[in-house]
């Protein structure tokens, strides 16, 4: 299905066809066009009917209808009767007559799936000419669509720009919310764009954008996927030079391993290395003379004292220095000398560090022992004197056991709210309120059925269709929808049903607004209630 009703309508208007538009049988409504103007409309539905239309606008009581219907002259239509009992005006008459003709045009185009007829013909001259402003009326007649879906599906989709084509639009009186919207339809953004732009709603905007496209006053062009590196050389499109690439760096050569010791003037102690370097040199690495590379040690530090324990001495023993070996032909023997005085010179600092305290004379031992202890060193023969060890300590005795804590009580599950609530939250506009009451009631009507009355993007819109039911104590909830553009609207759902048939008869006892061309309450499975469009 589509909005075929509407496209036909607006074609007829653009091609200036005269003749008599009809759309469907029975019930059906016809418009009268008279070079693509609108010049009358009759309709068989009841709701379009004259009577019911001065009853709706209090121009007269249901008394006066009914007491009128049944004095009718029958050489007169209804409204002359009605003037000439005194119930209404001349003018009366004919504002509710234009009203008719609007109300008629309007549903026509809020039809969907209907193929209507058009038969070119002159109207006669008996046919009732009002002075409409047609373009008014159809661009009146589109921003009334309730349906979001058929017009988003007629419009396309949302990234697409808009350039107007010629200046007729200009002759139009627009609402103060789009007055400002010609001046930025010059095809530079796209719908979504020009909603944020504007702060006209995204739906809004769109069904003017769409009687703009079907009054032929302006063209839709989609913009193709956006090349971001395209337009990135696009717009810096200088070659930048190339940068050569860097040359391989040389190998520095490696040091030899006597270098790396006279360099650090730290003699290495990794003897596995140096026994490895060793082997590895040959008869032809000899020279006849070679001189002496390997840093002398620094002045040997005093020999560690040796104590002997029978006299009491102390000998120092006095070091001797290390000899300098004379240069032999050959390289081996000097090596393995350098490397024997690089261990000493190691040895001798070693010992300077660990170097014990000279113990006392045997003498002083004596005199001074030392006090008892658990271990106390006795002299030789004698055996030492055990130490009696402390019993064992008593354990701490241990605190009584804490009473078991009793277990904490579970919270309670939050309660549905009840009707008025639900309802008093809509009337206040508490919408993140109003959602959370929705969530809980559709957890409490698992398995049962509903009615979906319309998916609203404003507060204004829930908040009216809440008024038209406020006297019957209406059993409403809300559930959010997240729409094909992102942003997130409300279902408005109402009752609580048995069954899908029981769901069905509900809807037919709505208010009439509910029930008028373009809206359609539809049941639902509450636990298939979609969350996206």
């Amino acid at each position: 299905m589509s909005l075929s009703a509407l496209t036909d309508l607006f074609a007829r208007h653009r091609a200036r066809a005269t003749g008599l538009w009809r759309l469907g049988q029975d019930p059906h409504r016809t418009i009268f066009m008279e070079a693509g103007d609108i010049v009358f409309a009759t309709s068989t539905h009841p709701l379009d009917r004259l009577t019911h239309l001065l009853v709706e606008r209090g121009r007269i009581t249901q008394a006066q209808l009914d007491y009128a219907m049944a004095n009718l002259n029958p050489a007169m239509s209804i409204g002359k009767n009605l003037i000439e009992m005194g119930f209404i005006t001349q003018r009366d008459l004919l504002d509710v007559a234009r009203a008719q003709v609007e109300r008629v045009v309007w549903a026509s185009l809020a039809t969907q799936g209907e193929v209507p007829a058009f038969e070119a013909k002159d109207l006669d001259a008996t046919t009732v000419r009002l002075p409409f402003d047609t373009p008014a009326m159809l661009l009146t007649g589109v921003l009334n669509l309730m349906d979001r879906e058929w017009v988003l599906e007629e419009l396309g989709p949302l990234n697409q720009v808009v350039v107007l084509e010629g200046r007729r639009h200009q002759e139009l009186a627009l609402p103060p919310d789009l007055a400002k919207l010609p001046g930025l339809l010059d095809g530079s953004r796209t719908l979504m764009e020009l909603s944020r732009e504007s702060g006209v709603e995204p739906f809004r905007l769109g069904a003017f954008i769409l009687f703009l496209r079907e009054m032929g006053w302006a063209r839709l062009h989609e913009l193709p996927p956006l090349d971001r590196r395209a337009l990135e050389m696009a717009m810096d499109p200088t070659d930048h030079a190339i940068t050569p690439a860097l040359p391989e760096p040389a190998t520095a050569p490696q040091p030899s391993l006597f270098s790396e010791i006279h360099a650090s003037q730290h003699p290495t102690i990794n003897l596995e290395h140096l026994s490895k370097a060793l082997d590895e040199l040959g008869p032809e690495d000899e020279v006849e003379e070679l001189p002496w590379t390997v840093p002398l040690p620094p002045d040997p530090e005093p020999a560690l004292p040796i104590q002997h324990e029978a006299t009491g001495r102390t000998e120092r023993l006095e070091p001797s220095a290390p000899p300098r070996p004379a240069p032999t032909p050959s390289r081996r023997p000097l090596v393995l000398l350098g490397v024997l005085v690089v261990i000493g010179a190691l040895w001798a600092g070693i010992s300077r560090f660990k170097r014990p305290h000279p113990a006392p004379p045997a003498a002083a031992v004596a005199a001074h022992p030392p006090a008892a202890g658990p271990a106390v060193a006795s002299p030789e023969g004698a055996k030492p004197v055990p130490v009696p060890s402390p019993g064992p300590k008593p354990e701490p005795a241990s605190p009584p056991p804490a009473p078991p804590s009793p277990p904490a009580p579970k919270p309670e599950p939050p309660s549905v709210p009840s009707k008025a609530e639900r309802l008093q939250t809509i009337i206040q506009g508490d919408w993140k309120k109003a959602v959370s009451q929705g969530s809980l009631q559709t957890k409490a009507l698992q398995g049962r059925w509903t009615l979906r009355l319309e998916i609203a993007c404003q507060g204004q819109t829930i908040q009216h269709a809440a008024e038209l039911l406020k006297g019957q104590d209406p059993d409403l909830f809300l559930v959010p929808m997240t729409l094909r553009d992102g942003r997130t609207c409300y279902q408005v759902f109402f009752g609580s049903f048995g069954s899908e048939a029981a769901a069905r008869e509900a809807a037919r006892k709505l208010p009439s607004p509910f029930l008028a061309e373009g809206n359609r309450p539809k049941p639902y499975r509450v636990s298939q209630i979609p969350d996206r469009q």
